[in-house]
């Protein structure tokens, strides 16, 4: 057979399907501001890109409620001190969302 293939590879970022409906808990490796992200309407958004050690995905944010919830989880709004946290990544039902699921992010399990 060879190697596995999956339409996201080449894509930097994690998407909720990805998660397969499960509870991920991964560990933050750095929070970096000013990436921008465009909808399918067209509309710009600047946002934040999470790294992880575990995956080479990241999570990239831009919506107030995925910022807060991020804040929530980590016990800290400075993204300098993000790193090292551990955070749950979980999917859910999205009528905003192009494939009907978004993330959100909880405390670590």
């Amino acid at each position: 057979m060879g190697e596995k293939v999956s339409i996201y590879d080449g894509l930097p970022y994690l998407y909720a399907e990805q998660l397969h409906g499960k509870r991920v808990t991964l560990t933050i490796a750095n929070v970096v501001g000013g990436a921008e992200f465009v909808s399918a309407d067209g509309r710009r958004a600047i946002g934040f890109d999470v790294s992880f050690k575990e995956t080479e995905k990241k999570l990239g944010i831009t919506g107030v409620t995925v910022r807060r919830q991020l804040t929530v989880a980590t016990g800290t709004d400075d993204p300098a001190l993000m790193a090292g946290k551990r955070i749950t990544l979980y999917p859910v039902d999205s009528k905003k969302s192009a494939a009907g699921c978004a993330i959100r992010i909880a405390k670590a399990d």
